[in-house]
């Protein structure tokens, strides 16, 4: 049997490298993002118009690269694809209302409360695809199986 140090060390250590990688993936969606919004926006869109294409353009890169590369994903897409897009959905109404606080209601700049509504969404996509979007069916019953046996 696997000591539950160990066990613990490597789900810390899979957990910092999916976050690793998922910020890599992140950070080219986010260049995506950022040049749709800015098109769009010097093409006069309003910015609320131009938050939800920019940010739906990243959706199904997004999607795509961390099911292979993040999550290392196979099989079955649909399950994982709706919940991707519900998650996301959920993301960029929860993104749009902080740009709506920050940039009409305060009066911050466009691009600070972009970046600070940017930031926001990775925190809760990457919560969202690890726990729940791309959770391996298997994980959680591995997991009862080591509580069984340690007694716990």
């Amino acid at each position: 049997m696997v000591p539950m140090k160990s066990m613990n060390s490597n789900a810390t250590r899979e957990s910092f490298r999916s976050f690793i990688i998922f910020g890599l993936v992140g950070i080219l969606n986010t260049g995506v993002d950022v040049a749709v919004f800015t098109l769009l926006t010097w093409w006069q869109l309003p910015w609320l118009v131009a938050q939800v294409f920019a940010y739906g353009y990243g959706v199904l890169n997004s999607f795509l690269m961390n099911r292979k590369f993040t999550f290392k994903q196979q099989g079955a897409i649909v399950k994982g694809l709706l919940r991707f897009l519900l998650l996301n959905v959920l993301t960029l109404g929860i993104t749009s209302a902080c740009m709506l606080l920050l940039h009409e209601q305060i009066g911050i700049s466009l691009w600070i409360s972009k970046g600070t509504a940017t930031l926001l969404g990775v925190v809760l996509n990457f919560a969202g695809s690890r726990w729940w979007v791309f959770r391996a069916e298997t994980r959680g019953n591995d997991e009862a199986i080591r509580h069984a046996g340690s007694g716990m």
